[in-house]
């Protein structure tokens, strides 16, 4: 590194945290962070009253010192901050904590190997596989090949009843020893935590240090506020999504990838 060059600081925690970045730079980054209002759209389709709902939603912080971005949209911000001529020092302060060993019991299908495969390549995005693709399996395979203490946040009690019972059968964690956060429960596991959005959202910061593999399952069907609050929460250095719902283009589906990261399909 040059003794009194100026780098552009890209720092990874909970946020993208960019510093030091030039006028163009920090514009182009506020440009592509800031989508249209489809509450304020739809209203003016409607010929309703607009008043207090803001035009544009706008996915970033800004201070004197620079902007504070989404981390599920890293990529993409550091490859426009490089094409704007910055020279990019990148400071990694995700949480990866002591490994701990999972055994899977089980085997995926073809398609399904080739969609972990995808996964595992980034440390971050969103998997897309149908109903009855087998994304539950998928996703503890993951967590498996990944080997950091797990956080598995979903919207019902119904989900997290059948996560618990998929961990004890494909990675023979008994139930005493599986985390458990909702239904009136707050433990937090050794390996594996399951957690339900609503009872997380309330002790975020009591949970954050202890997961280094995030995995959010269909949680996008929770409320907005609520959902990217937790999830943003977190500086796990590996993060997951699950849908089983096919995400269209759109500006809500794209506010959703800046906070979970890109999306991997299992055909």
């Amino acid at each position: 590194m040059n003794e009194g060059y100026i780098y552009m600081n890209f720092e990874l925690n909970s946020k993208s945290i960019l510093t030091n970045l030039g006028a163009a730079t920090r514009q182009a980054v506020k440009q592509y962070l800031t989508m249209p209002n489809p509450k304020y759209l739809d209203a003016v389709k409607q010929g309703r009253y607009t008043m207090g709902i803001d035009p544009e939603l706008k996915f970033y912080e800004e201070d004197t010192e620079g902007l504070i971005c989404p981390r599920g949209c890293a990529r993409k911000l550091y490859n426009l901050c490089s094409r704007m001529g910055e020279s990019i020092q990148i400071v990694d302060n995700r949480r990866s904590l002591e490994p701990v060993d999972f055994s899977f019991a089980g085997s995926l299908r073809e398609l399904q190997q080739q969609a972990v495969n995808d996964v595992l390549s980034r440390e971050q995005g969103l998997l897309e596989a149908g109903t009855g693709a087998g994304k539950t399996v998928m996703g503890l395979w993951i967590i498996a090949e990944r080997g950091q203490p797990a956080l598995i946040i979903v919207h019902t009690k119904e989900l997290l009843t059948q996560w618990i019972d998929r961990i004890e059968n494909f990675l023979g964690i008994p139930r005493a020893d599986i985390g458990i956060i909702g239904g009136g429960k707050f433990s937090i596991g050794n390996k594996i935590t399951v957690a339900t959005v609503q009872s997380l959202y309330k002790r975020v910061d009591e949970v954050v240090p202890y997961v280094g593999h995030l995995v959010v399952d269909e949680t996008h069907k929770a409320p907005a506020r609520m959902f990217t609050e937790a999830v943003s929460a977190f500086d796990a250095k590996y993060s997951l999504g699950l849908t089983a719902t096919p995400l269209e283009t759109g500006w809500i589906v794209q506010g959703y990838f800046l906070v979970c990261g890109g999306c991997y399909r299992q055909d």
